[in-house]
């Protein structure tokens, strides 16, 4: 399906089931825009495979909306690598649950400079 991925317009994509968004396969998930990631619903972003975000670059992972990475399950979350780690935002990294972070491991921590921390709210860090 991958070839198919960026020919459905941005418009579409909020619009595409839940289902369909959980079967996507990791050469789907590579094939999104950044402008595609954007568009998807919170719904649709908590159901994503650990498998569909190992694959994401750097630049897809910081299209998603804070409400949408927040929504992604910690064992999801844990298959991002420390570069991923590394590429979410300021605004992103705030906006995980305590749960999202202290599930995270100390090779993806490694991911996260001396401002990330600081801008971890005290939940955050006692989850730690």
């Amino acid at each position: 399906m991958a070839t198919v991925i960026p020919f459905i317009p941005v418009s579409r994509i909020p619009g595409l089931s839940t289902t369909t968004i959980r079967d996507f396969t990791t050469e789907d998930w590579a094939a999104f825009s950044t402008d595609q990631l954007v568009a998807l619903t919170t719904a649709q972003a908590a159901v994503i495979t650990s498998s569909g975000l190992s694959v994401l670059s750097s630049d897809q992972i910081r299209a998603f909306q804070t409400e949408d990475l927040r929504a992604i399950n910690t064992t999801a979350l844990a298959g991002f690598s420390s570069d991923q780690i590394a590429a979410i935002t300021t605004d992103q990294l705030q906006g995980l649950s305590t749960g999202q972070v202290a599930a995270l491991n100390t090779t993806q921590l490694g991911g996260l400079d001396g401002s990330d921390m600081a801008a971890l709210s005290s939940g955050q860090v006692s989850a730690l």
